[in-house]
């Protein structure tokens, strides 16, 4: 979903350490603070009923910048890598859409990987769906978005390219936190010999950890993202 670069056609799958103030929360609907674009400190409010309680909740948790700074310092084989996640169509009311750009912090004008994430209530209690799209045209033109006062906004959802089977379903545990995963054998790719991918992703507060891996059509491992989960911290 999140982590590492590799083909973005093929989805293996997602910052600057600029301070944001992102979320605060209300008595029963969070207020998501930054919605006029990740690189401000302006605030806005979605007012209830929409979006829901666990959409907003996770839609908290994710937004922001994000590095892994310190886990590459201290490992070698992991890339440095950098990951902005932020609001976009917030006047929208079919769901909470979030656009991810993911870059190595050698090349932070690059990006690697690209997406928009749809966010909306699971099938479960405590559980959301982030559904993924890309864009339909060449994607770097929109490279940089995050640091827009209002992102995106000349683009529709509609001229965007769903990536059915690759929808990560999140779990809020009771501390708060969230784990993902996509379904197997659902996201399908050919990325080095692989079937379908799968990205194991949790997210808390301060820290979103993803491993993306790459599947044969018998479920045997064919290739990992990472030699180790990509651990990005949420810069303050």
């Amino acid at each position: 979903m999140l982590a590492t670069p590799t083909n973005p056609r093929h989805n293996a799958p997602i910052m600057t350490t600029k301070r944001l103030s992102l979320c605060r929360r209300t008595s029963i609907i969070a207020t998501i603070v930054g919605l006029a674009g990740c690189g401000t400190e302006l605030s806005a409010k979605i007012d209830p009923p929409l979006p829901s309680p666990n959409a907003t909740a996770f839609a908290c948790a994710l937004v922001g910048n994000y590095a892994n700074t310190n886990q590459a310092a201290s490992d070698a084989a992991v890339p440095a890598l950098s990951l902005h996640i932020c609001p976009i169509w917030t006047d929208r009311i079919d769901g909470l859409w979030v656009y991810v750009e993911g870059t190595t912090q050698s090349d932070p004008g690059t990006p690697y990987r690209q997406r928009i994430y749809q966010v909306v209530d699971g099938n479960d209690a405590d559980s959301v769906d982030a559904r993924m799209y890309e864009f339909s045209d060449n994607g770097s033109k929109y490279a940089g978005a995050w640091k827009a006062s209002n992102p995106l906004d000349a683009l529709s959802p509609f001229l965007l390219t769903p990536r059915a089977g690759c929808t990560t379903t999140f779990q809020r545990a009771a501390d708060g936190s969230w784990t993902g995963r996509m379904r197997p054998n659902e996201c399908a790719t050919d990325y080095k010999g692989a079937s379908y991918t799968i990205s194991d992703v949790t997210l808390s507060d301060s820290t979103l950890t993803a491993l993306d891996r790459g599947f044969d059509a018998q479920g045997k491992e064919v290739w990992t993202g990472s030699t180790a989960p990509i651990v990005f911290v949420k810069g303050r």
